[in-house]
C-alpha cells in the first residue's frame, strides 16, 4: 500500500488548524490519521495535533503483524477516550482555550480490510475504478436534517451552516465513535479529508481528479482544486491506495 498526504492553510484563514499523519508496516499494513482543530486558532492547533500524535504514537507502539483488522477498533477507542478526557480538562481548566476540539478520520488497513474510526465532519471515501463511495457520516446539523427529511439532497450541498457539527473531540467528557469496516483490493484507496476539501469538492470532482493525476502529484492537486474554489477553510487530503 502506498500514501501520500497533505495539507494547506487555504485562502482565508490566518492558521492551519488541521492536521495528520500516516505511515506502514513492513508486512505492508499502513494507517494514517485526519484532524481538524477548532475553538479559535491556538486552540483547534493543539487539539488537533493532541489527537493526531496520541493516535499515531498509539498505533506505531502497540501493532504487531498477529492483530486482526478487528482489533484496531480497540486501539482507536482507548486512544481517542484518552486524548477526548485531555483536551476536555484542558479546555475546562484554561480559559484561553476554552471550547476546544477537533474531528477525527482515521483508518488501519491491513490485509485488504479496513478499520476506520469517525468523529465530526472529516471524511473518509471509498475510491474504486467505478466511483467514489463515501464511508463515514457527518456528525453534523446538516446532517442531521437531511436525515430527518427537513432538507434534500441538493440543499445538504448548499446548506449555508454545513460547518455547524454536532459531535467532537474534546467538546464533551465523553466521547461516541463511530466504526466501520470496508475492503481494500489492489488499485482501490481510501481518501481521508477534512471539509475544507470535501466541502468545495463534490464526489464527481473528486473522482475525476483521481482519474486524471498522478498519484504523487493527487493530494497535490486536491488542495489547488480547493484553493481555486475559494478556499474558505484549510484543506487536508491523505489518499491510501492498494
Amino acid at each position: 500500500m502506498i500514501i501520500k498526504g497533505n495539507t494547506d492553510i487555504g485562502k482565508v484563514r490566518s492558521a492551519n488548524e488541521d492536521s495528520f499523519d500516516f505511515g506502514t508496516f513492513d508486512d505492508g499494513t499502513a494507517w494514517a490519521v485526519v484532524c481538524d482543530g477548532m475553538g479559535g486558532v491556538r486552540g483547534g492547533q493543539i487539539a488537533s495535533a493532541l489527537a493526531t500524535e496520541m493516535i499515531s504514537d498509539k498505533i506505531r507502539k502497540c501493532y504487531n503483524k498477529l492483530m486482526p483488522v478487528y482489533s484496531f477498533e480497540n486501539i482507536f477507542l482507548s486512544t481517542i477516550t484518552t486524548a477526548n478526557v485531555i483536551v476536555n480538562d484542558r479546555s475546562y481548566t484554561d480559559t484561553e482555550f476554552q471550547g476546544m476540539g477537533t474531528t477525527i478520520a482515521a483508518a488501519i488497513v491491513k490485509d485488504n480490510q479496513a478499520c476506520i474510526a469517525h468523529v465530526g465532519d472529516s471524511r473518509v471515501y471509498k475510491i474504486t475504478s467505478d466511483g467514489i463511495t463515501q464511508i463515514t457520516k457527518d456528525h453534523s446539523l446538516a446532517q442531521e436534517m437531511l436525515d430527518s427529511g427537513q432538507i434534500t439532497q441538493e440543499e445538504f450541498e448548499n446548506y449555508p451552516k454545513k460547518n455547524i457539527i454536532t459531535r467532537a473531540l474534546g467538546i464533551e467528557e465523553k466521547i461516541e465513535i463511530d466504526f466501520d469496516f470496508t475492503d481494500i483490493f489492489e488499485g482501490e484507496a481510501l481518501l481521508l479529508c477534512s471539509d475544507g476539501l470535501s466541502g468545495l469538492l463534490s464526489e464527481e470532482e473528486l473522482f475525476e481528479i483521481y482519474k486524471s493525476t498522478d498519484f504523487e502529484l493527487l493530494c497535490d492537486e486536491y488542495i489547488m482544486a480547493a484553493n481555486e474554489k475559494g478556499g474558505f477553510d484549510n484543506i487536508t487530503a491523505v489518499v491510501m491506495k492498494g
